[in-house]
């Protein structure tokens, strides 16, 4: 598959440990089946990686999201009814910001020059640890002697995300 498929972009992980399971460091998508996340990732030479503190980064200000949801648009009234309860949800558990994985791996895959920031390591999966199992594990310093198969997506334009998203939305 890695050589029928020209570029991987990866919506997953917790680069620093942040993740946003009952497991500190894992990530939902990478701890649900580290298995299988070990597999893409060893198997595929080099990848991109939009994983949760990306995400946490940039988010959408509920307001402005408010506002793109009243255009008359089908996605807009698709996407409004879709994400109701987790709006509702990240704002009474005191989210600043709707926090949109999906959105952001997306605005990566479709335009690569949204990157403002990125780091090329090599990234594993932990899948024995038990504290850690499901950790996305990143050689920062280039220690295991093994090639960068990532390229971990630290920052993105976020006017051009958020035009994306209205875009997307029919709301501009």
């Amino acid at each position: 598959l890695p050589e029928r498929i020209s570029r991987l972009v990866i919506m997953g992980g917790a680069v620093n440990g942040r993740g946003n399971t009952e497991r500190v460091p894992s990530e939902f998508n990478i701890g649900f089946d580290p298995e299988a996340a070990h597999v893409v990732f060893s198997s595929w030479p080099s990848f991109e990686l939009v994983d949760w503190e990306a995400t946490l980064g940039h988010g959408l200000a509920y307001a402005d999201l408010e506002r793109w949801l009243q255009a008359d648009s089908p996605r807009a009234r698709f996407y409004a009814a879709i994400s109701r309860r987790t709006r509702s949800w990240a704002r009474a558990h005191g989210r600043p910001r709707l926090l949109t994985a999906d959105a952001l791996a997306m605005a990566v895959a479709v335009e690569p020059g949204i990157v403002t920031a990125a780091a090329e390591h090599h990234v594993g999966i932990e899948m024995n640890g038990q504290l850690t199992r499901g950790a996305t594990v990143v050689d920062w310093e280039d220690r295991f002697g093994r090639p960068a198969n990532a390229r971990i997506v630290l920052g993105v334009d976020q006017a051009r995300f958020e035009q994306l998203v209205r875009a997307a939305l029919g709301a501009e």
